[in-house]
């Protein structure tokens, strides 16, 4: 199975170009690249910072683009997005009996849990009791089955002064649920804006640096530098039965000069 995963869109204003970009042109050239070279793909999700403030035109402009998308796609809340104005622009978007933005995906061996963790009006992200409890009654109905959690906010301390604050509040809650059901096979995440990847809980886990800007790797100090790093998406390789996953992180528009792998000669100026 191929999943997609776009993150941190933060669509603005028309024409506004946020450290040096144009972030519509690029989710279009995103999307392009996606529909050329991985249409095959079961599923893109889209995992938080939808927009830039949350506003109603931001997701008007996003439902425009997506529009083009050959891929089915599930679109996630992160810190800069409001719920009732996505749940609006995006009434076919699954919620629970909360109203929370979050859903579980049944496939054919496997089932994907999206999760919301939206704290309106704060940076860092939350799972309230309620979410949790909706998470748990997920993974006891699955008894078992492979699962796959896509969120925003990172559940783990990724060594990052800048960033680590704003993370999950106590993900320790969170971690011990999934512990405790012992499925869970890999976690994904955006928010930092970053590749990163590791293990926390015993469960494998990765962030994409989305379709935004990077922030610096300063890992001695709190940095807000950014920098316009070539934008990237990941695309997922998934084999429950052989309890395989794999990450490829996709750099969607760099160009460089191709050399012939017999000959050593160059291909293209």
């Amino acid at each position: 199975m191929k999943i997609i995963q776009v993150t941190d869109v933060h669509l603005g204003r028309q024409g506004e170009r946020r450290y040096g970009v144009d972030l519509h042109q690029r989710l279009a050239s995103c999307i392009a690249h996606i529909n050329a070279h991985h249409a095959d793909a079961a599923l893109c999700v889209l995992t938080g910072d939808l927009t830039e403030t949350g506003a109603p035109e931001s997701y008007a402009d996003l439902r425009t683009a997506l529009n083009a998308l050959s891929v089915p796609w599930r679109l996630l809340p992160g810190n800069h997005d409001r719920r009732a104005n996505l749940a609006a622009a995006f009434p076919e978007i699954p919620v629970d009996e909360n109203g929370f933005v979050q859903s579980a995906h049944q496939m054919a061996d496997e089932v994907l849990l999206f999760l919301d963790s939206l704290a309106e009006g704060r940076i860092e992200g939350e799972l309230c009791e309620r979410r949790l409890a909706w998470l748990d009654a997920r993974l006891e109905e699955i008894a078992g089955r492979p699962a796959y959690v896509f969120m925003h906010h990172p559940p783990v301390a990724l060594g990052l002064p800048q960033l680590d604050p704003l993370a999950l509040e106590q993900p320790e809650r969170f971690l011990g649920l999934l512990r405790r059901h012992g499925n869970v096979r890999h976690i994904f995440f955006g928010h930092v804006h970053r590749d990163i990847a590791g293990t926390v809980a015993g469960i494998p886990f990765s962030a994409q640096r989305g379709l935004h800007g990077r922030f610096e790797l300063a890992l001695d100090r709190s940095s807000e530098i950014v920098e316009q790093a070539p934008p990237s998406y990941a695309v997922i390789l998934v084999d429950s039965a052989n309890g395989r996953v794999v990450v490829h992180g996709c750099d969607f528009l760099e160009q460089w000069p191709i050399y012939s792998g017999e000959t050593g000669e160059r291909i293209t100026a």
